[in-house]
């Protein structure tokens, strides 16, 4: 599971994509308790099939979604 902890302590580590960007590059980031999060992160899976995704990052991507829509508090966003 990808929990804001994880990808904070591999970013302080210089690890995964935050650790890996540089500090200047612009990124967004969903949270599960955004209502429309999960359903992006599925359709980027789906795209990122058809390219050279790798398969372990897509099926994470998955099993994203899936913790997004079992997250038991939704809104939409600010």
């Amino acid at each position: 599971m990808i929990t804001a902890r994880q990808v904070i302590e591999a970013a302080n580590r210089g690890d995964g994509c935050l650790g890996k960007c540089d500090p200047e590059e612009p990124v967004f980031v969903l949270r599960a308790q955004d209502a429309l999060a999960s359903d992006l992160v599925e359709k980027w899976a789906i795209w990122a099939q058809v390219g050279s995704t790798t398969v372990d990052k897509v099926t994470e991507a998955f099993l994203i979604v899936e913790l997004m829509r079992r997250w038991p508090k939704h809104k939409h966003p600010d």
